[in-house]
């Protein structure tokens, strides 16, 4: 189902790794996808509308038409709630598999970084594209936050933390005034 398996935010990048331990293909054309969110959302069109920021009457035309083209924001704003909300429980259980084998996931992206240090200064955030290995405890903290429902913000916080811990300051404990921070995503991608 997913055309790309990248992406520029924290939360769809892990739905897109998640979607790769599926058991089952979740549905496929734009009106069997709609059904299957009014169902999670218990038939309320106005707050499946408001989660995919359209109007009531986009879904409506919709569930008519049946199709809409490929590059619409509203097919792709169905597309990324399937795939957040498909199989749970395959997705819980992948999760814990990670977890209890050693908590490591890769992570490949493009994104503009920046490093403040102890002393205050800091890196002009600069585009870096890297491919490293997390380690414990980020990903669970990654896990944790993606099912509590956390914020975009929160994630790249947890994602910079991780960053600078693997990439920056590998061999020796981070000072409390360092911190990573991803200033824009150009492309992210979990392996799990």
């Amino acid at each position: 189902m997913p055309l790309r398996l990248s992406a520029n935010t924290v939360l769809e990048a892990l739905d897109r790794a998640d979607s790769r331990h599926w058991t089952r293909t979740p549905p496929l054309s734009a009106r069997a996808r709609l059904a299957y969110l009014l169902r999670h959302h218990h038939h309320d069109t106005a707050a499946l509308a408001h989660r995919l920021e359209a109007s009531p009457a986009d879904l409506d035309a919709l569930r008519t038409a049946g199709q809409i083209p490929q590059d619409h924001p509203l097919h792709q704003a169905v597309e990324r709630e399937v795939i957040r909300l498909w199989q749970p429980r395959i997705r819980r259980r992948a999760h814990d598999t990670i977890l209890a084998n050693g908590g490591q996931m890769m992570l490949s992206f493009r994104a503009w970084l920046g490093f403040t240090a102890a002393s205050g200064s800091s890196d002009d955030p600069r585009l870096r594209f890297l491919t490293l290995s997390l380690t414990a405890p980020y990903p669970e903290r990654l896990f944790t936050a993606q099912r509590t429902g956390a914020s975009e913000t929160e994630l790249r916080a947890i994602l910079g933390d991780a960053l600078g811990a693997c990439y920056f300051y590998r061999d020796r404990p981070a000072h409390p005034k360092e911190k990573t921070v991803l200033e824009r995503i150009d492309f992210l991608e979990f392996y799990y």
